[in-house]
């Protein structure tokens, strides 16, 4: 019953911040794979551990106290908002070439 409500609230996310962009003159259709492949990015940024920020904080903190600090392996434990996510994306991916098919052929 969790994993269906963290899905549902993920979805309606989605979409609302798809249909904040209607406010800026764009149709859902146009803005719906950039949407989901942004929030899939920013998903992923955020609950990864180790990379580019994990390692310059280390490298601050140890040029700033001059202990050796150990350097953080990258590990990203996908979770059911990340997955929601990227299925949003993938339907939206179809979604827009069924939508836009006659320019695509």
């Amino acid at each position: 019953m969790k994993s269906i409500l963290i899905s549902a609230v993920t979805l309606v996310g989605l979409i609302t911040a798809n249909y904040l962009t209607a406010l800026l003159g764009f149709q859902f259709m146009d803005t719906a794979f950039l949407t989901g492949l942004i929030s899939t990015f920013i998903i992923y940024y955020f609950s990864s551990t180790g990379g580019f920020t994990s390692n310059q904080v280390s490298l601050q903190v140890q040029s700033e106290t001059g202990t050796k600090v150990d350097v953080e392996k990258r590990n990203f434990y996908p979770s059911l908002v990340f997955y929601t996510a990227l299925i949003y994306t993938a339907v939206c991916l179809i979604g827009t070439f069924v939508y836009y098919k006659d320019y695509f052929i």
